[in-house]
Order: structure tokens, then C-alpha cells, then sequence
């Protein structure tokens, strides 16, 4: 429960700013949400009543926090909370979704993602479009699982590259220089390990030819830090934060993924782009070409159509909007536009019918 008023908080400060908490944990309002959290009585999508308003949480599954998944989730989780007793909208100006408080949740990562929202851990996530369409079709790392028929899209949100991040000491200039190196490829449940052994099955690099640890963005670069391991993956957005603070320092760089073994992989997994990093993006970069998958905006069937086409109109709306494209770098990838291109799966009912009045879909 204290991670839930900790993200409470943290809404609150983007919304309002610090006299905005103030006046909320002076309020009745703020003492009785606030006190419900504590006790663990408020649930995610669980409606309350007080005096005739309802609250609904609305969990955001995303990825470590360390990464650009998390901090997507906290905007978007800001853009779409308007929590009982906020101010009325006003033309023009921020306005959520009535009653919702939404919640950006870490994770694992992608995989992770599928399987807690078919477990109703998650509301809705982020997740990468090849993980989405491997776990809507039951193969791969979902065989087990079955096909993840409940899945549904609310918008395909921006690129995800996939970073091949090196230590400058390491000696690493091309993916072929990978051979007898220690690389982390993502802890298990992330789409980076998905992408990573893709990439290491396409040119042909097994266990037997390099050290391969599984671990999550953070500890990889704390692992590249004390010398343990050469190289990472991490499929995110550009820029990264983890990576920025390596490339600061002059610790590690990002390196191009390319060659004629990676352009037969994008013929074969055809949701992956080939996409360049441009230069200066991290600190002393030149241009990185690589690969990325679209980070989409997931949730289920059996979301209410009407909370989602609020959700959705929420997402485009103006104000909203501006707070993402001025909030994150990769803010500006996210529109209505190419909200529905390379979706793998269904959109959800409400998300469609936002799409239909807004004239991107047509009948």
C-alpha cells in the first residue's frame, strides 16, 4: 500500500505542485483517501463512494524505473487522474478522466506485463508489439501460457530502439565483437531478453561463445560499472536516463546493431524497424543504427468501453498532450495519427470508437 501513496503523491506534485499537496492531505477528502490506502481498501479499478463521488485506481503496468516505460507511465498516469473534488475542466486546460486514479506501476518488463494483466495484477501496461503479438498468438516464450485471446490495444504509443550499450574499456565496436564478451541481456519477463536473444540467435552467437547474465537495466549498468560484464541491452526509448548517466561519465556508449544478419532478422520478425539514434542524443554519440519495436498501451476486453474511450480521448486531448511532448523526448512520437498502425491484436471497443469520431479509422 505504501508504494500507492507514495504514486498518489507523486500525481498530485505533477498536477498541482506542493501547495497542491498541502491542500490535499488537508482536506477530509485527503485524509479519507489517503486513510483507506493505509489500510489497504482501496484496489486497483475498485470504485468508492463519498457523498456521491466515485474514485476507480487504474493501474499502469510499465517496466524498471530506471527506464523510459516508467516514466511514460507517469505522465500518462498524471495526464488521465482527476481524482473526487478536483477542480471542473476547464476549456483548454489539463483535464483526466472523472474518478480515476490512475497508478504507474514497475515491472519486469514486457512479458511480465501480458501475464499480469491476464492475472488482473495491471489494468492496462505497456508492452512491446512483438511480445504482444508472441502472446496473442501463444508461440515463444507463451507456449506454455496459451494464446492471450483478452488482450486489447488502446494505442501504439512510440518506438522502442533496441541499445546495445558498451564499455569503453571493453573493446566492443561492432555486434561481431560480442564473441567472448559478458553481456546481461534483461532479466526474465522483459521484452529487452526477447530482443536481445534474437539478435544473438540471428548472428549466431550461443551461450558457449560469450558469458550471458539475465539482469534488469539497473543492475546491468551497476555490473558495467564494476567491470563485470562488457556489454547490455535495453530496448527503451531514446533517450534513456541509465544510459545518459553511463555516457556522462564516459563509462559506455551506445552501438550500432546492424549487418547483413540483422537485416534477415527484420525480414523475418517483421515487427522489427530499422530505425537511427540520431547523434548527440547521448552525450558525445554519433548516429546509432539499430533496430525498435512500438511500445504500446495495452489493456483488456473487459475494461468498460466507455472508461476507455475516456482513457483514449484523455490521451489526445490537447493540454494532456503538451504535457507529454514537453515531459519526455519521446513524448513527441505519441498521436493519434499513428496511434493504430502496427497494432498486432484488436483494438479495444473504446479506444476504436475515439478513433472512429476523430477520423482516423473510417467505417
Amino acid at each position: 500500500m505504501l508504494d500507492k501513496v507514495e504514486q498518489m503523491v507523486k500525481w498530485i506534485f505533477v498536477r498541482f505542485g506542493k501547495v497542491g499537496i498541502e491542500r490535499f492531505v488537508y482536506t477530509s477528502l485527503g485524509l479519507f483517501v489517503f486513510g483507506l490506502l493505509g489500510v489497504g481498501l482501496m484496489r486497483a479499478n475498485t470504485p468508492l463512494t463519498d457523498e456521491g463521488q466515485r474514485a476507480t485506481f487504474f493501474q499502469i503496468g510499465t517496466g524498471s524505473t530506471s527506464g523510459t516505460y516508467f516514466s511514460i507511465g507517469e505522465m500518462l498516469a498524471a495526464m488521465i487522474s482527476r481524482p473526487p473534488g478536483s477542480e471542473p475542466c476547464v476549456a483548454g486546460g489539463h483535464c483526466g478522466v472523472a474518478g480515476i486514479v490512475a497508478i504507474a506501476k514497475s515491472s519486469a518488463g514486457s512479458v511480465a506485463n501480458v501475464r499480469s494483466l491476464g492475472a488482473k495484477r495491471f489494468d492496462s501496461a505497456l508492452i512491446q508489439a512483438d511480445v504482444l503479438d508472441a502472446a496473442a498468438s501463444g508461440v515463444g516464450i507463451f507456449k506454455r501460457d496459451g494464446k492471450a485471446t483478452e488482450l486489447r490495444v488502446i494505442a501504439n504509443l512510440f518506438p522502442d530502439a533496441v541499445h546495445l550499450v558498451v564499455s569503453v574499456e571493453s573493446g566492443i565496436e561492432t555486434i561481431g565483437d560480442l564473441k567472448g564478451k559478458r553481456i546481461s541481456i534483461g532479466s526474465p519477463g522483459s521484452g529487452t531478453r526477447a530482443n536481445a536473444l534474437a539478435i544473438l540467435k540471428a548472428i549466431k552467437l550461443t551461450r558457449r561463445k560469450a558469458l550471458i547474465v539475465e539482469e534488469n537495466a539497473s543492475r546491468s549498468a551497476e555490473l558495467l560499472l564494476a567491470g563485470e560484464v562488457d556489454a547490455f541491452f535495453l530496448t527503451t526509448g531514446a533517450p534513456a536516463r541509465i544510459i545518459e548517466d553511463l555516457a556522462i561519465r564516459k563509462i559506455a556508449h551506445v552501438i550500432s546493431i546492424e549487418g547483413e544478419a540483422i537485416d534477415r532478422l527484420r525480414i523475418e520478425q517483421n515487427f522489427f524497424d530499422a530505425v537511427t539514434i540520431e547523434a548527440g542524443t547521448y552525450p558525445g554519440s554519433g548516429e546509432v543504427h539499430t533496430l525498435a519495436v512500438g511500445a504500446l498501451w495495452v489493456t483488456r476486453a473487459d475494461q468498460p468501453d466507455e472508461l476507455i474511450y475516456q482513457i483514449t480521448r484523455a490521451l489526445f486531448a490537447p493540454y494532456n498532450h503538451s504535457m507529454l511532448t514537453s515531459g519526455h523526448p519521446k513524448g513527441r512520437f505519441i498521436n493519434a495519427a499513428t496511434a493504430v498502425r502496427g497494432v498486432p491484436i484488436l483494438l479495444h471497443p473504446g479506444a476504436e470508437r475515439y478513433y472512429f469520431q476523430a477520423g482516423i479509422l473510417e467505417e
